[in-house]
């Protein structure tokens, strides 16, 4: 069972109805009761960092995702503003994000992007990861974002895309995941991910 954190900063909805076409068994929870018996995380996003961290850390669910990850060592995958939060620190509000993967969440700038926020379809590539498997590079994902994580290892990058400036568009550390885009909005691929990510071991 895949634990979908609601937390008042993610749209659960939209990726609970995705999980329910793949008939992949979920929960939205916020209970770590709940949480604890599940086999996978998937943390989603769509609001300003500093609010997603507010309510993480108001919820205690802070605590409660690093234990799940760092000591139960369970597959986790964040979504948009829920990968952002992995990192160190995000320039969206100068908060502190959960540090569970180094680095810094930073804001395109519009010399380089143009048109900011980054919206609609765009192209990935990948170092060919399980997540990605059966998704060919070059493939396209929807995203709607103003920040990109710029991890500090950049042997944690398994997805690149270009916007202006080519940027981490996916990263991976041991059990931790984390996807820019949308799968839950992006058609057959995104599909394909979150069942790659619930067959995952």
């Amino acid at each position: 069972m895949i634990a979908l954190i609601d937390y008042g900063g993610g749209n659960t909805k939209s990726v609970a109805n995705i999980l329910e076409r793949l008939q992949i068994s979920y929960e939205i929870t916020n209970n770590p009761e709940v949480i604890d018996k599940s086999d996978k995380i998937i943390l989603p996003g769509v609001a300003n960092f500093t609010y997603c961290m507010e309510q993480l850390i108001n919820k205690k669910l802070d605590l409660v995702i690093k234990n799940e990850i760092l000591n139960k060592k369970k597959l986790f995958l964040g979504i948009c503003s829920g990968m952002q939060l992995l990192g160190s620190f995000s320039e969206e509000g100068n908060t502190a994000g959960l540090n569970l993967i180094s680095g810094t969440v930073r804001k395109f700038k519009i010399e380089d992007s143009k048109i900011v926020p980054h919206v609609g379809w765009n192209k990935i590539n990948h170092n060919g990861d399980d997540l990605l498997k059966n998704i060919g590079n070059n493939s396209r994902f929807y995203f709607c974002h103003s920040f990109y994580f710029d991890p500090e290892d950049k042997s944690n990058i398994i997805i690149n895309s270009k916007y202006g400036k080519n940027f981490c568009s996916g990263i991976k550390k041991n059990n931790i995941y984390g996807i820019q885009f949308h799968p839950e909005k992006s058609l057959e691929f995104g599909k394909i991910l979150i069942h790659n990510f619930s067959q995952l071991s």
